[in-house]
Order: C-alpha cells, then structure tokens, then sequence
C-alpha cells in the first residue's frame, strides 16, 4: 500500500471513529489540539466549506505554544485562502555572500534590557525563519522552526501590501489619497465617516470607531472589531449568516473623534481602503497584488491570502508566503532589484509624515512604537508602514513576530517571521532588535 493510501485510510479511521464518538456523545466538540492534528494528517487546503479549524475562541489565534507555530506556519490548511500567482514569471536568484560574523555581533535596543546576537535569537528558536540582504545577496539566512518552502502568516506586515496597491492606483490617476471615503464607498455616503480621507485610512487617524485596542474587541460578539473578523473567515461566519456586509457594518460604526487627529492603530482602515481598491479597479485584492507585486518580483512561489465566502481578503494581516519571497517584495524598494514597485511619488510619500502626531502621546499602539525605537531615529509613520527612520529607513512589524525592515540607502532588507512560544514575548525580540541590527558598521559600506 502506498504512503497516500496508508495516510488517506488513516484519516478514514479517525474520521469514523469520531463520527462514531459523536452520534454516542451528542457531537462532542473537538479541541483545536484534535483539530490540528486532523489537518496535519490530511494536509488538505480547505474551501470556505471544508474549514479544519474553527477560530471560535480567541485563545486559539493569539495563544501562544507549538499549536500556533503549526497554524502560522501552515495557515492555508485551517483557513479558506486564494492564489496570488506568480504564473510563469522567472525567479530571481537570490545570490549568497553569507557573512562569518553577522550572526555574533550585539543587538541592543533601549526598550530590550538585554544584549543577544542572531546567533543567539536562532539557538533559542525565538524566530521561526529570518534573513537578511544586503546589496542584493543573502548575508544571513536561517529557518529555526520552519522549512524554507513553509508559506508563513505576515500579520499586519500584510498591510503595506495593500499599501502598495494604493500608491499605484493613485499613480495610475485612479484615485488621490486626498478622496474621500464617500467619493468611492456608497455604503458611506451619509454616514459620519464620508469625508475620512484615503490619507487619513493610510496613516491609520480616520478617527473610525472600530477599534482594534479595544478590551473586547477580540472576545465580544458584539464588538465591530470581533464581527470584521468573522467577516474575513478568521472567526466562524454567524448562522444564518450575516445581517450586513462587512462596508455597511464599519460605514455604521460611525467615529470616536475627528480624522487627523489620533494615531489610533486598526485594521478597519485596511479593509475600508481595500474595498476601495478594489472598487476603482474592478479586481480582487489577490489579483490586484498579482498585477502589481507578485508578478514583478522574481517571485520562487505562489502567495496566498485568506478569503472569506462573502469575498473578503484578508489584507490587513492574513497573507501567507515564504521567506525569501517577502525578501523579494522589500529587495523591489531598493536599487538592487531587477524590476522597482515602488514609484519615485511612492517613495516620496513613505517619507513624507506628521512628526507630531507620531510625537504625540496617542493611542496605546503609538506610545508603544515611540517607546520600542527611542533615540534610534524614529520619525513618523505613513502609508501604512509604521516606523519610518529620519536617514529614511522603514519597518513594518506584525502581530506575533513578523517583520520587513527597508533601507534604500544601505541596501539592506530584513524579513523574520515567528510565532508566540510562550508569555515571555522573546519571540518579538527582532522586531525590537532589527533597527540595532541595521545600524551595524558593515552595513555603512
């Protein structure tokens, strides 16, 4: 009998014996730890149908232990996604000129009372995957606790993405970033939050009363932040189903305080802004990012993004791919890749901020962001990438470990991914060390 066939009859006995154990026991509700390990058997990319893993309780995605590791390291097989092609674009080599003494050198970080190495953080297994580029060769590359070929969740570093999406929309004349959110969103005409600016979404002040931060948001059913999650297939879809579309429930959450004036991080903005995107071009998040990104960056593999059955991508942080392949994506804002994504009015725009307001006390989110790069040149946020250095360097972290950290100038790009091991947070060690990391004299060369 071949491999296949002893698996596929194995997953054929444990799924009887649980329909079994279920007619006996009045359907006993599996735990995520069976629910797994019956999707690691099957290995099955499920449909919006055929979904392995239910995100009913919060735990379960902001949890911490090897369960979450395989979830985030595998996410395709618990949520419905779709293919961001490559098609048949060539893959860019990604030559290596492996440094002997990057790994050892001191990391610090005023926010992290402690020194440590890349050596270090992968002995330790506090990163899932990191590597790092420097004038287009790989100088540091290592996989702790994944395979290369693993499409790992992003996290919010999905989010500069759809970013991306929007400066070559407007590039194109298809829109500014000074509309409105009414100009283009009916479900907003009307509603208090008409006049929120595509500016005010990208730089996360739409003042918009969804709140990410909120106690609740994750846990309440009640809370806009919980339903946009169902919306997007992370947390079960209601039944019967929904009572309005996920643009009608955020055009009727109305708004907290007058755009501009708060950096108050939350995903709400992303999914207004793609729904926007979407609308001015008649296309899908996933092929939008297809046109734009994965078809110009030398791509080695398909991405994937999560997609709900009422067709909403996860675009603020639910998109999977490898490594190398988001090394790739930050290579295409330097002068070493074959084909740039990045517009020189792009690139003005990244770099163009509110430094008061990233100054300003603001939201929790904000005076953690101050805090974590004090006195190492952070600036101002924009565009959705959240710290933007003042000699032009930029990082966008993302929920449980992962990073993308740019420099133009240096010719550097750092990609890590992880995932929560346990409550010491060690595991976000890179996003607090990598600005140290990038500041190291080789790199000045």
């Amino acid at each position: 009998m071949s491999l296949n066939n002893k698996l596929s009859l194995k997953v054929l006995i444990i799924l009887c014996l649980l329909l079994f154990v279920g007619c006996k026991e009045q359907v006993k509700e599996l735990t995520l730890e069976e629910k797994i390990a019956l999707a690691v058997e099957s290995r099955k990319i499920p449909t919006s149908k055929d979904q392995k893993v239910s995100f009913t309780v919060p735990e379960s995605i902001i949890g911490r232990g090897p369960q979450i590791t395989e979830v985030f390291s595998h996410m395709e097989n618990y949520i419905p996604t779709v293919l961001i092609e490559k098609g048949n674009t060539k893959t860019t080599k990604l030559p290596e000129n492996i440094s002997p003494t990057l790994g050892q050198e001191i990391l610090t970080s005023p926010y992290f009372q402690k020194e440590t190495s890349l050596d270090q953080i992968y002995d330790k297994k506090q990163i899932n995957g990191v590597i790092v580029l420097h004038k287009g060769k790989i100088v540091y590359e290592r996989y702790p606790e994944m395979e290369p070929t693993d499409r790992h969740f992003l996290g919010s570093v999905s989010k500069t993405f759809l970013g991306t999406v929007i400066a070559h929309l407007a590039d194109e004349g298809k829109l500014t970033e000074q509309d409105s959110i009414g100009k283009y969103l009916t479900e907003f005409k009307g509603k208090p939050l008409a006049h929120v600016t595509i500016e005010n979404l990208l730089n996360m002040t739409s003042g918009i009363n969804c709140r990410e931060n909120d106690e609740g948001s994750f846990t309440d059913p009640n809370h806009c932040f919980y339903k946009m999650l169902q919306h997007s297939a992370v947390y079960t879809e209601p039944n019967p189903g929904f009572e309005e579309s996920l643009m009608e429930l955020l055009a009727s959450s109305g708004k907290v305080e007058p755009a501009g004036q708060t950096y108050d991080y939350t995903s709400a903005n992303t999914a207004i802004l793609t729904a926007i995107a979407e609308r001015v071009s008649s296309k899908p998040f996933h092929e939008l990012v297809k046109d734009y990104i994965w078809t110009k960056i030398g791509a080695e593999d398909d991405a994937r993004v999560t997609l709900s059955s009422t067709g909403v991508a996860g675009s603020y942080g639910l998109m999977l791919m490898r490594l190398r392949d988001l090394a790739r994506y930050g290579l295409a804002f330097t002068d070493d890749a074959t084909t740039t994504i990045a517009s020189k009015r792009y690139l003005n725009q990244i770099h163009t901020g509110d430094r008061a307001l990233f100054r300003s006390e603001g939201g929790t989110d904000q005076r953690f962001r101050k805090k974590y790069y004090e006195g190492q040149g952070a600036d101002f946020q924009n565009y959705h990438w959240d710290v933007i250095f003042e000699d032009g360097d930029f990082f966008k972290p993302g929920f449980g470990g992962q990073g993308l950290y740019i420099s133009p100038t240096k010719r550097l790009v750092i990609a890590f991914f992880s995932t929560s091991k346990d409550d010491t947070y060690d595991n976000m060690n890179m996003s607090l060390l990598v600005r140290s990391l990038a500041l190291l004299e080789q790199f000045k060369e």
